[in-house]
């Protein structure tokens, strides 16, 4: 057998080594946001057994090279050795070393795994720490890079500051007698952080009242977590058997004598904050696990429960432990290690609370409902042309399309029976209508949302739509003939109608200067160039747009009849445009996949006809006459109303 070791026969002793980038994994992978990392300055605020925590954050607006963000505490601060034996021991178990209970012996100290310290590095390049204890300073600087580059087993020595300005109340303005100021530079956010989700997410981290330790984020302060809810458990139910406290929650005990306390409600509309949708579970004051639903899976009417669902769970035995053995929150600690078998009864109530929470939603909701729309002074006025027997059909119409379609508003099941109502007079529809009374009463909801469904009353209202379509051709081909002028006449007409040149365009722009493209070309008075209107069609990714059509409009005629044609200045002007256009967004990284013209006038001198036919190339430069653009578009309207009334009479898409 032979070994590795060195001639001399004396091995070198094998060592478990540390990189400076083990800082990275633990500090800024595991706290990516500005949220966790301010949260976890305010933690250890928490254990210095702070009385007010003043954080300053820059939100709604970009950062900057000079941006940063503090967090000021007055609690009792750091002697020199605590920092060098304590604060800056990376993995240094709090709870192991000094016992569960701060300094005052009145909390439950939230720090546990001794890389909290870290969090910092999640959001910024350099920290400045400056602590007070006893009335001694003690202020130093970490700089997150050069820890990174640390060699394998080499201690990095911070930066000590030589005269540090004492940490000042920004209330009083006075000196605080003890606390510590945590001052962050180098900020590297990559997006804008918006202030009411950062309010809304600090909320729901902690659940520390205001008389313990008040929480001021840029001069305002940080409520307990609230959100509106339309119905709120307990409250509006509560489970048989479960008992309520004083502040309003649910009190259960687990298995094992694990107790917990919960609310669960459910807002008017979808939630579209992810740091909000979900119930939440605190221990010891602090969320240990981002909003969820308890890997829970609903059906159609769960998921559209579950898409405007919020609550929490307060269980504060999940923060009981000293050592890795019983700890069951991950490193970061705002999740737990779901998968941990201590977990399962948790989990498994949790599912059975939330299935009890959302059946108790879709009933109070039909009822809600119903409610609305039988009361509701929008149905009444409706109503009111229409006999007592009409009316009482309609109302009771109304309540079996919301009982089927609960998650519809009221206004929406109002506009449903007033499409019913404004077709009352049409044959088809009443005999359609008769036909569904005869039906049983829980039948006929199923019907109603199959006919909203299905199409056939929007079949009606597309009637109108298309002919009001057709008026608006109307006044186009009459503004063209008539003499109109481009500005204000036909670009009002167009603007308000881009569909008149195409169904299928959405009007990006009208009269865009080329400076808007990029700040790639001079301003018009520099030379540049004003074309007419700038369409797009819809985007296919990469592309932020798939289709950009560059319009040139001109009048259709003089006052006097005599039509207006297009000379070579104005066909050569127009295709000039175009490549403003194509060159702006070749420099774009998100080029869309085609770029192309179209001019609009009812003729072309013999010059401008010669360019024209020079310069035409389909599927890039188009050109077209009024008379081609209105009978288009006529046609198609007219197929179109052909089509819909086709499908008001038969109810077929």
């Amino acid at each position: 057998m032979t070994t590795n070791a060195p001639a001399d026969g004396v091995p070198e002793p094998l060592k478990l080594r540390f990189l400076g980038s083990l800082v990275e994994q633990l500090g800024a992978q595991l706290y990516p946001s500005v949220t966790s990392t301010v949260a976890e300055l305010v933690s250890n605020a928490w254990d210095s057994d702070a009385k007010n925590v003043w954080v300053s954050v820059p939100l709604d607006r970009p950062w900057e090279q000079g941006s940063e963000i503090t967090v000021l505490d007055d609690g009792h601060g750091m002697a020199y050795e605590d920092a060098r034996t304590k604060y800056l021991i990376v993995g240094r178990k709090r709870r192991m070393a000094q016992g569960e209970l701060t300094e005052s012996g009145l909390r439950r100290a939230q720090g546990r795994k001794g890389i909290g310290k870290l969090a910092a590095f999640g959001t910024a390049g350099w920290l400045e720490l400056t602590t007070l204890r006893d009335g001694r300073l003690t202020a130093f600087a970490m700089d997150y890079d050069t820890i990174r580059e640390q060699e394998a087993g080499s201690d990095y020595e911070v930066l000590v500051m030589e005269q540090p300005e004492p940490p000042m109340n920004p209330d009083t303005g006075a000196p605080l007698t003890s606390g510590t100021l945590v001052r962050l530079k180098n900020l590297k956010a990559e997006r804008i952080v918006a202030e009411s989700q950062f309010r809304s997410s600090m909320a729901r981290r902690f659940a520390v009242d205001q008389t313990e330790m008040q929480v001021v984020i840029n001069g305002i302060p940080l409520p307990r977590f609230a959100v509106d809810t339309e119905f709120r458990f307990p409250g509006d139910d509560i489970p048989d058997g479960v008992q309520v406290d004083a502040s309003g929650w649910a009190m259960e005990t687990l298995p094992g004598d694990r107790p917990v306390r919960w609310w669960i409600g459910f807002t008017p509309h979808p939630l579209d904050d992810q740091a909000l949708k979900g119930i939440s579970i605190l221990a010891n004051r602090k969320m240990v696990q981002r909003p969820f639903v308890f890997q829970q899976a609903g059906g159609v009417s769960g998921q559209l429960g579950l898409e405007s669902l919020v609550g929490e769970v307060e269980a504060n035995w999940l923060d009981d432990g000293r050592d890795i053995d019983s700890d069951m929150q991950q490193a970061n600690k705002d999740s737990l290690q779901l998968e941990d078998a201590r977990l399962v009864p948790l989990i498994e109530w949790g599912q059975m609370r939330l299935r009890w929470a959302l059946r108790r939603r879709e009933r109070l909701l039909i009822d809600k409902r119903e409610g609305e729309v039988d009361q509701g002074a929008d149905l009444t006025e409706l109503l009111e042309p229409f006999t007592r027997s009409e009316q009482l059909m309609f109302r009771n119409m109304a309540k079996e399309y919301a009982r089927k379609a609960k998650n519809l508003t009221r206004d929406q099941v109002a506009d449903f029976v007033g499409q019913i109502v404004t077709n009352y007079n049409d044959k088809a529809v009443r005999g359609l209508i008769e036909e569904i009374q005869l039906e049983e009463p829980e039948a006929r909801g199923r019907i109603w949302q199959l006919i909203d469904e299905f199409g056939l009353i929007d079949a009606r209202r597309k009637l109108s739509l298309i002919q009001g379509h057709l008026q608006i051709i109307e006044k186009l081909e009459g503004a063209v003939h008539g003499g109109a002028v481009e500005v204000p006449d036909l670009h009002e007409i167009i603007k308000k109608s881009p569909w008149l040149l195409d169904p299928r365009w959405d009007l990006l722009d009208d009269e865009v200067r080329n400076s808007d493209l990029e700040g790639v070309y001079t301003p018009e008075e520099e030379g540049g160039v004003r074309m007419d209107f700038i369409f797009i069609l819809g985007p296919r990714p990469p592309a932020s747009q798939d289709q950009i059509i560059v319009v040139e409009i001109k009048r259709g005629t003089y006052p006097n009849g005599r039509e207006k044609h297009a000379d070579q200045q104005e066909v050569a002007k127009f295709a000039e445009y175009l490549s403003v256009v194509e060159e702006s967004f070749n420099a774009s990284t998100e080029r869309p996949n085609v770029i192309r013209g179209l001019m609009i006038a009812e003729g072309y001198t013999t010059r401008g006809e010669r360019v024209k036919r020079q310069l035409e190339e389909p599927g890039r430069l188009e050109f077209k006459t009024w008379s081609q653009v209105i009978d288009y578009s006529k046609r198609f309207h007219l197929g179109w109303l052909e089509v819909t009334k086709m499908r008001a009479l038969s109810g077929r898409r």
